[in-house]
């Protein structure tokens, strides 16, 4: 039996509203604003799934993922963007979203989630997709191809990269 969604959830039945809140959260700067949103859009033991990295699982993981994305895109001036197009049936989302440059409004990236939410709206599963890299910057993410972290990530600008 489905159970009642907990109030200031998204409901899964406005997928846009979702794809909003998520792309908020992406830009969040505040560490506790950061940290409720994750509370509020995640389950507690959510896995987020990103294609070059290990399963990133429960709250402080995702808190800790999302810190790392402002550390790395914020100082270059970049921003996330919903594309205001998000579909669901069940309890799946997809949702697209792209990142812009704060000076030049351009996109830089582009991507999408595809989301697997709970019975109480929060999301269970987050599987990330990139549909286009950055060619403003060598996306340096710390990464091989096969998933394991061989050095730190900081992508740089192009005119900066070796």
């Amino acid at each position: 039996m489905p159970t009642t969604p907990t109030p200031g959830l998204v409901p899964a039945s406005t997928p846009n509203a979702l794809l909003d809140a998520y792309v908020e959260l992406w830009n969040e700067t505040d560490p506790e604003r950061r940290r409720a949103g994750v509370e509020r859009l995640y389950e507690p033991d959510a896995t987020y799934l990103f294609y070059r990295k290990d399963p990133i699982r429960g709250h402080q993981a995702i808190i800790d993922q999302l810190a790392y994305t402002q550390e790395v895109y914020g100082p270059m001036g970049y921003t996330f963007r919903s594309s205001h197009n998000a579909v669901g049936h069940h309890n799946v989302v997809r949702l697209n979203w792209v990142m812009v440059s704060g000076t030049t409004g351009e996109m830089e990236m582009a991507g999408q989630d595809v989301v697997v939410l709970g019975e109480d709206g929060r999301i269970r599963y987050d599987y990330q997709f990139h549909d286009r890299l950055p060619t403003s910057f060598v996306y340096n993410d710390g990464y091989e191809e096969h998933g394991v972290a061989v050095r730190s990530a900081r992508p740089e600008k192009a005119s900066q990269a070796h």
